[in-house]
């Protein structure tokens, strides 16, 4: 091998090691980088050249730095994130509407002083304070069951607006995923590898997932296609959009999809049942509203049969009792519009405490039947009294508080654990990277000194011809 063979080699080699060197600078400077995955020089013996008969070896070149991934590891995080934005936006959400349901006080409470007010009027239904206590009672319970109605329904609305957020969120996701997947196309075609871009696709594909529960797949040319329900999100750099801007019947938002280059336009708020989005809307649309309409329910109901009742019995002046609540047309909103009957409510004497006009004063018994009421079952609350009725909800509320916040901590761990698999394959070990960084360092120094032996070596030949 020639003196300038094996200056080559060694002038390789340094570019190599040097290569090398700040490959392992770029790794520990990421250290802390959510989503970075470590990257690692490839070397490999440069080809031999035939001299004088002999094949000898030329050093080592780079073939390459490639990230260290696991393409399983990548594909479970996409996966995971979207389960756990889904019970994450649940858990939220149910754990914010169980504080319009306490354990004292409340619905539950005002019922009860409501009958227990009647109740009194029983024992003297003659009475004056009675009957006024009996109109605030019955007030107070209406103002409870508007206040909880207010408290649901306003969550409701939370929701509606984050779903909102969401879909902004997501039509960012979308045209940056595009715009890299041109980029990473247009670096491997000019046989780069476009690592630091693939890490940053890789965490937005994360965030994307998360919010909509899509699946993510790449291509052989590197680009992902990103689908959910069927429907393309992003090919290539192509990408689609979502919008809020249209409300169902019940006043709140659906999802509108525009598909890729604006040809396709439809509601895709059905189709979105994933991600942070689809667990807004199942909670919004399904569980809350399912709230609002047993509190509706259970409202009418008591009107209702208030009223039926109220309007068997006689009034103080002997006139028949009518409706002692203001009638409620429909269940809808029922909740909010619990109100006792302006005439009662401005002379309570219009109370119909008695059975038969003959009898009043004394008469109690359809105040009795008024008092009977709050242990009657209704076939409107699934056979359930007024109060078991409400104790339900409660009960139901909080099971499906537990279960989401059980469901948000398992999913959450699941993806911890993935994650630490993640890192254990792409994660940068400062201490692994510290031993590389004096490996390589002594390479570039035994290269450098190759050159200046082979430097020495050269000048000894110019010396001796010169001589």
């Amino acid at each position: 091998m020639s003196i300038t063979s094996t200056l080559s080699l060694a002038g390789e080699a340094l570019k190599a090691q040097q290569l090398a060197l700040q490959t392992t600078g770029q790794n520990l400077a990421n250290v802390a980088t959510p989503g970075y995955s470590r990257q690692s020089v490839d070397f490999v013996t440069a080809p031999p050249a035939f001299e004088n008969g002999v094949l000898l070896g030329q050093g080592v070149k780079v073939d390459g730095v490639q990230r260290i991934v696991d393409q399983f590891s990548e594909a479970q995080l996409l996966s995971l994130n979207g389960n756990v934005g889904y019970t994450n936006a649940q858990s939220q959400a149910l754990t914010s509407v169980q504080d319009a349901f306490p354990t004292s006080g409340g619905i539950n409470d005002a019922l009860s002083a409501f009958f227990g007010a009647l109740s009194d009027l029983a024992n003297n239904p003659s009475g004056t304070a009675e009957r006024v206590s009996v109109v605030g009672k019955a007030n107070a319970l209406g103002q409870s069951l508007a206040q909880t109605r207010q408290i649901v329904a306003s969550e409701q609305q939370n929701l509606d607006q984050n779903l909102s957020g969401a879909v902004q969120q997501v039509n960012t996701l979308l045209s940056q995923v595009a715009s890299l997947n041109q980029q990473i196309l247009s670096s491997q075609g000019q046989g780069q590898s476009p690592n630091d871009a693939l890490d940053q696709r890789q965490t937005l594909l994360q965030q994307l997932t998360k919010l909509t529960g899509a699946t993510a797949r790449q291509n052989a040319d590197g680009e992902v296609t990103v689908s959910i329900g069927g429907l393309l999100l992003v090919g290539g750099n192509r990408f689609a959009s979502l919008d809020t801007d249209n409300v169902n019947a019940a006043g709140l938002h659906t999802v509108t999809y525009q598909s890729p280059g604006g040809g396709v336009s439809f509601d895709a708020t059905a189709l979105l049942s994933q991600g942070t989005i689809g667990g807004i809307l199942n909670t919004r649309d399904n569980q809350v509203q399912g709230m609002l309409d047993h509190l509706d329910q259970l409202a009418k109901t008591l009107v209702d049969q208030v009223n039926a009742q109220h309007a068997l019995g006689f009034d103080l002046t002997g006139a028949a009792g009518g409706n002692f609540f203001a009638p409620i047309a429909t269940a809808a909103g029922a909740a909010g519009n619990v109100q006792v009957n302006g005439a009662i409510a401005t002379d309570p004497r219009g109370i119909a405490a008695a059975a038969t006009a003959d009898t009043v004063p004394g008469d109690n018994r359809n105040a009795l039947a008024l008092v009977n009421l709050q242990s009657t079952t209704f076939p409107a609350l699934g056979g359930l009294t007024l109060q078991d009725s409400f104790l339900s909800l409660v009960g139901d509320v909080g099971s499906q508080v537990q279960n989401a916040q059980t469901q948000s901590d398992f999913q959450q761990q699941l993806l911890t654990q993935a994650q630490a698999r993640r890192d254990s394959v792409s994660g940068v070990n400062t201490d692994e990277e510290m031993i590389k960084l004096i490996e390589f360092q002594r390479a570039f120094e035994s290269s450098a000194l190759l050159i200046r032996t082979a430097d020495q070596m050269y000048q000894s030949l110019v010396d001796m011809v010169q001589s």
